[in-house]
């Protein structure tokens, strides 16, 4: 019975972490295939119930967001009958390659998401906070500037300077990898 209860322990601590690490991924892909923000957002709520009803089903050491956006994608569908009676129609065809489009362009999104990663890591650490407090949510330059100790005109000229950075960096990183 402990052994049970153990197992059960472990498998919602994975159940948690693969959802913090790859939610606003699953996101993204409901994003792309829904016309709102809002309907998105309560769709990623009705997934993520999902995915905790069905989690004794994914298979560990699998593709945990196929599986997710597999049961987003489903989501989308059974959704789709409120989405039909708001202004914009989207004929299940258009669902269709949208979903298969992004499914296909995941791949080439998590390497540059590694890249960034990489070449985030060797800004200096003032200019990486910057970047890092620029794009937090609900937060912008004036907030970075501030934290950074920088006045607006130089947070502004710093942040295209390491864009720059940042781009070429990834730019490399992917060339050197044949995705370019």
């Amino acid at each position: 019975m402990a052994h049970d209860s153990q197992h059960e322990t472990e498998r919602r601590k994975q159940l948690v972490a693969l959802m913090t690490q790859h939610q606003r991924r699953i996101f993204s892909y409901i994003y792309a295939l829904v016309p709102d923000r809002h309907d998105a957002e309560d769709l990623l709520q009705e997934t993520s119930v999902v995915i905790c009803e069905k989690f004794d089903d994914f298979r560990p050491g699998t593709d945990f967001v196929a599986w997710a956006c597999q049961i987003a994608y489903w989501r989308i569908r059974y959704a789709r009958q409120k989405f039909a009676r708001s202004k914009v129609i989207y004929q299940q065809e258009l669902v269709d390659a949208l979903a298969q489009t992004a499914a296909e362009m995941r791949e080439e999104l998590d390497e540059r998401h590694e890249a960034l990663a990489h070449c985030l890591q060797k800004l200096a650490q003032r200019d990486r906070e910057l970047v890092l407090t620029r794009y937090e949510p609900g937060s912008g330059v004036p907030e970075a500037a501030q934290r950074s100790g920088r006045s607006l005109e130089a947070a502004y000229k710093a942040l295209a300077r390491i864009r720059k950075l940042l781009f070429d960096c990834v730019s490399h990183q992917l060339a050197g990898q044949g995705l370019t």
